[in-house]
């Protein structure tokens, strides 16, 4: 989903610098809101929960307290920054790490010449961020006390173990130890293991991280309700193993395209719908069962299958075609692979896909 951006400016000096760091947000691809002067703070109240992130241009303090009565934690709250009028410092406050503060404030550091004030220790200090490399390679972070726990760690100069499913490319951070095994894992008093998915119980000392690549293949009956498709994918989703943050996208035929459930069911787990003709879903050859009756009706013997195939990029089914009241569910995982050498984690050798 495309990241939404409200700035908020109080002066004529700061209207100004809005409308600089405004072009270069849109030039980005977001979706920028501004607004100018408003009064009191009944209007984060509107925008907290509707954009990704907040830059106010002016004083410090005025964001502190406006902003207090919304913060929740960094996992859900918007990354708040500050930008003084003059554009000399640009200064994160909150959601640094998961919420991207600390990205944007080099971003506009950078695009501007104002001077990034980044404090977060794992930053400040050039070390290895379990909760950055999560993000920003699009994991699951499955347990949030673990990864505070790990940076601490990783802080005090302990060596943290490394094991991961899928293939590594690449030279692996100096605070990890790349191990072969699972077991091996056993070792360390705190370790990360990259999963395709959660195997029951973990330990206390490993934080399971699962790549988000899962497409969901869906159909269902005309008005089936956006909680009714919930509740039966995030079912198949626990027995599985896997997480709701897993899946990337909702696939289906393009009949199906305005079918209010499924549309809800995309928006409230804010992840894009794609849908496709029956003559490119037949396209896919491969299926576990075909249905004559819906291929009667609608060009194409198995849909769910086919519309998780594709919406992957080919990838493998990992549940073949289930159905429950007037519902269909497939899913289907991209290939995976870690590639120590990119530089996207804030810092040479932290880690992407």
């Amino acid at each position: 989903m495309e990241n939404k951006t409200l700035l908020v400016s109080y002066t004529d000096q700061g209207k100004k610098k809005m409308e600089e760091i405004r072009s270069l947000l849109e030039d980005s691809g977001r979706t920028v809101f501004g607004l100018e002067r408003p009064r009191g703070g009944d209007f984060l109240g509107e925008y907290w929960r509707q954009v990704q992130e907040i830059i106010f241009v002016g004083a410090a303090g005025i964001a502190v307290r406006l902003c207090a009565p919304f913060i929740r934690d960094k996992f859900t709250d918007p990354a708040v920054l500050v930008l003084d009028e003059k554009g000399k410092f640009v200064i994160p406050l909150l959601s640094g790490h998961v919420g991207g503060a600390n990205d944007l404030a080099l971003f506009l550091a950078e695009a501007t010449g104002a001077e990034a004030v980044i404090t977060t220790a794992t930053d400040v200090n050039g070390r290895f961020a379990v909760d950055v490399f999560a993000k920003k390679c699009g994991l699951v972070l499955t347990d949030r006390a673990k990864a505070k726990d790990i940076s601490a760690r990783i802080l005090k100069g302990e060596k943290v173990g490394f094991y991961s499913e899928f293939p590594v490319l690449g030279g692996v951070p100096e605070e990890l130890v790349q191990v072969e095994s699972r077991q091996q894992l056993g070792l360390f008093p705190m370790s990360i293991a990259v999963e395709e998915r959660k195997k029951g119980e973990t330990g206390e000392q490993v934080l399971c991280l699962l790549p988000r690549n899962l497409t969901a293949g869906v159909g269902c009956k005309r008005g089936v309700p956006r909680r009714q498709l919930e509740a039966f994918l995030r079912q198949k989703l626990t027995e599985l193993g896997f997480y709701p943050g897993q899946v990337k996208r909702l696939a289906s035929i393009d009949r199906k395209a305005e079918e209010e459930g499924l549309k809800a069911l995309a928006e409230t787990w804010q992840i894009p719908f794609e849908t496709w003709t029956a003559d490119q879903l037949a396209a896919v050859g491969t299926v576990t069962s075909e249905s004559a009756f819906v291929k009667e009706t609608v060009g194409v013997g198995n849909v769910c299958e086919r519309a998780a195939i594709l919406g992957s990029g080919g990838g493998r089914l990992v549940l073949e075609k289930t159905a429950e009241q007037g519902m269909t569910l497939a899913l289907a995982a991209e290939d995976w692979s870690v590639d120590f050498d990119k530089t996207v984690c804030d810092r040479p050798g932290a880690g992407q896909l």
